[in-house]
Formats: C-alpha cells, sequence, structure tokens
C-alpha cells in the first residue's frame, strides 16, 4: 500500500472513533427532568405539550448533541432524588446553583437569575424587610425558599415577627394562594414574575434583583462526560446566537449568563 493510502486510512478511522466516542457519550434519547409547572421556565402548552425556556434551550442543546430529547416532569422537589437514581441523564429545571446542590449533583450554568416579591396592588408591603410578620408562599425546594427563610430570621433577629412561609408542590398552586388572599405575597425568580405579570395586572413588584445567582443543569456526580459535552453545547450556541435566540423568544434576554 502506498504512503499516501496508509495515511488517508489512518485519518478515517480516527474520525470514525472520534465520532463513535461522541455518539457512546451523548445518547440517542436524552432523557432531560423538568417541572412542567413553572411558566415560563416548563409547563404544557393548550395541546398539552412540553413548552417553555428550559424545553426550547435544553431541547436546542439536545438538537446541538445529536440526541432526541425525552422531557420528564416531576415536582420540582423530586428532581434531584430521581436524576441521583437514574430516571434522566440530566436536569433541566431552572434549578439554582448552590453549595448543597453542589454536594449531591454535577451543575452547568445557562441562566443568570434573580428573585422578586410580589403582592396584591392593595397591599401596603414594601421591600423584603415589610414581609416581617406577612404570609407569603413558595415553591418547595426552590431558591426561592432559602430566600425567603433567610429574610424570616433577618426579622427575628430585628425583634420583628417572622415571615410566614407557605410552601407548595407547584408554581401555580403558589401564586392562586395570593390570587385567593390565603397569603399576601409570592416570592419566585425574577423572570417568572415578569411572565407571570404580563398576564395579570392585579400585582406590584415590592422588592425585586434580590439574591443574584445562576441557574444550572444538573448531572449525576460521575456522568462529567455528559456535563462537559452540554457545556460544550452552550458554548457553541452562544456563539452561533441560538442560545440568545431562545431568551429572546420567552422575553428574558436579561437573563442570559456572560
Amino acid at each position: 500500500m502506498k504512503m499516501l493510502d496508509v495515511i488517508a486510512t489512518s485519518i478515517l478511522m480516527t474520525a470514525s472513533l472520534t465520532g463513535a466516542g461522541y455518539a457512546q457519550e451523548a445518547p440517542k434519547n436524552l432523557r432531560i427532568g423538568t417541572s412542567l409547572t413553572q411558566m415560563p421556565w416548563g409547563f404544557y402548552d393548550d395541546n398539552q405539550k412540553p413548552t417553555g425556556v428550559d424545553v426550547a434551550l435544553c431541547g436546542a442543546i439536545a438538537k446541538q448533541l445529536g440526541s432526541n430529547a425525552e422531557f420528564i416532569s416531576l415536582d420540582f422537589k423530586g428532581l434531584i432524588p430521581a436524576l441521583q437514581a437514574d430516571r434522566f441523564d440530566m436536569v433541566c429545571a431552572a434549578m439554582y446553583i448552590t453549595p448543597e446542590r453542589e454536594q449531591a449533583i454535577a451543575m452547568v450554568p445557562y441562566i443568570q437569575a434573580s428573585q422578586t416579591v410580589v403582592t396584591k396592588k392593595t397591599a401596603d408591603i414594601e421591600g423584603l424587610e415589610g414581609l416581617c410578620g406577612r404570609s407569603v408562599s413558595v415553591l418547595q425546594g426552590s431558591g426561592s425558599l432559602k430566600v425567603l427563610q433567610d429574610a424570616s430570621s433577618k426579622c427575628e433577629a430585628a425583634g420583628k415577627p417572622a415571615v410566614t412561609i407557605q410552601a407548595f408542590d407547584t408554581q401555580p398552586v403558589a401564586i392562586r394562594a395570593l390570587e385567593n388572599d390565603s397569603v399576601e405575597g409570592f416570592i419566585a425568580t425574577d423572570s417568572l414574575i415578569s411572565y407571570y405579570m404580563s398576564k395579570n395586572d392585579s400585582l406590584k413588584k415590592v422588592a425585586t434583583g434580590i439574591s443574584p445567582t445562576k441557574l444550572g443543569i444538573g448531572f449525576q456526580t460521575n456522568n462529567k462526560a455528559l456535563a462537559k459535552l452540554v457545556a460544550d453545547a452552550l458554548t457553541a450556541m452562544k456563539a452561533d446566537g441560538s442560545y440568545d435566540a431562545v431568551l429572546k423568544q420567552w422575553g428574558i434576554e436579561s437573563a442570559a449568563l456572560k
């Protein structure tokens, strides 16, 4: 065999092996755990199909990897245990990156977020300190719950009544608690609140931009190969504009990770 033929054969074999390795690391069907009760992050449209920021963005990531996205919905608080039990390949559900979560799972940042508190327009509450002695609803297991617990502790440290926290399994139920006057306030991510208020003009923001942090896509700690592939896919999407396009579609361009 001629030397050029040997070189060409070697290149083809290397390319084939590289492609095979990539295919093994990126599953053909990428199982994505999410919570389809969080507008605008994840919810069902009028045809009962999954939609939202996380569905669009993590669906685009799957496409970038050459995988088919399969979204599996659970209550938010059950997502990490289900990931650890291998029910998903990854979790994409507007999940805050916290030291506690990073002890349990690997996380790849994908969006910047902070917290907002809303009340009825007629309420006389202003700022986080105004929540002392008031009742506030929140999603169970969320970063918003931690913010609310810290605010309540500060109330008590200042000799004021604690915040009465009502934590619910889904965002819609937590929001309805405010609408029905079961609580006096509701706390969630800025993006979720802005989306919700665009459809409901009975509320007002009383505190915003609280505790800015990053949201992360979660992986089993022993699946760092997939985490790396997803991080690389996000980098490619930022470069080609598809990442910004998804955020613009949902009106949350300001949440882009720099």
